[in-house]
């Protein structure tokens, strides 16, 4: 538990960090923060390794060697992988400053490592692997719409504003903005059949954006008594905590 929660506060300083190092400091406060880059990284380094190192013990089915690689090729030991990366890539091979920069802010993916650490976290995951397909079709069926919406509102305004909207794609912005209920205001139709349909789709997208929401939704409420009704089937050892099947 300690060790859980000493990584999850160097992983959030990491990040609070990453996002101070943008203003404007003196020289010897960015040296504090890269020497204490430097400990976090050597830090998550030895925890890649450690982690890799002992995934035997997680695929005990598997030869050693076959259990690290089916391990560190895991979405969230490659996530940690691309986290700690861009420090050694500095050393390695010369690069300009626009792409060290963009290297440093990669940093933000130490964030997801705190997926390791917190079990509730896992819950979120589980639901969306659960739903992917649901969520999935959802989402294709809102881009669908916002491609009609993009194509539709080039037909009625072309000949208007042409400047605005000049191709099929142009009012893609639009929809987007308008079907996540953002809308800038920075391109709008001024046509009556353009309004028309800019109603249509602004209270259409009210029932299209509640249901990816629903899904996840669902799947949080279906996952929570499978979980419990898991645990109240299964037995513990009081020596070494396996679980005993009845």
């Amino acid at each position: 538990m300690i060790f859980n929660w000493s990584i999850i506060v160097l992983v959030v300083t990491d990040v609070f960090t990453t996002i101070i190092e943008t203003l404007s400091l003196s020289e010897r406060v960015l040296l504090v923060f890269n020497i204490f880059e430097i400990f976090t990284v050597i830090v998550f380094t030895i925890e890649y390794i450690l982690r890799v190192w002992t995934a035997d013990l997680i695929y005990k089915q598997k030869n050693p060697l076959k259990a690290r690689i089916k391990y560190a090729f895991n979405l969230m030991m490659i996530v940690d992988f691309m986290a700690i990366a861009p420090f050694y890539l500095h050393f390695i091979f010369p690069i300009s400053a626009n792409i060290f920069r963009v290297f440093r802010v990669l940093r933000i993916l130490r964030l997801l490592k705190v997926n390791h650490y917190v079990k509730a976290l896992s819950h979120v995951g589980d639901v969306l692997k659960r739903k992917a397909l649901q969520l999935f079709i959802s989402m294709l069926i809102i881009f669908t719409l916002m491609i009609v919406a993009s194509i539709l509102m080039y037909t009625v305004e072309h000949d208007v504003q042409p400047e605005i909207f000049p191709n099929a794609l142009s009012g893609l912005w639009w929809a987007v903005t308008t079907l996540s209920t953002i809308g800038y205001g920075d391109i709008y139709p001024v046509t009556v059949l353009g309004k028309v349909f800019g109603t249509l789709f602004s209270l259409l997208n009210i029932g299209l954006i509640a249901v990816p929401t629903g899904i996840i939704s669902a799947g949080f409420i279906e996952n929570t008594p499978e979980k419990s009704k898991k645990r109240k089937n299964k037995r513990f050892c009081p020596y070494c905590g396996e679980n005993i099947e009845e």
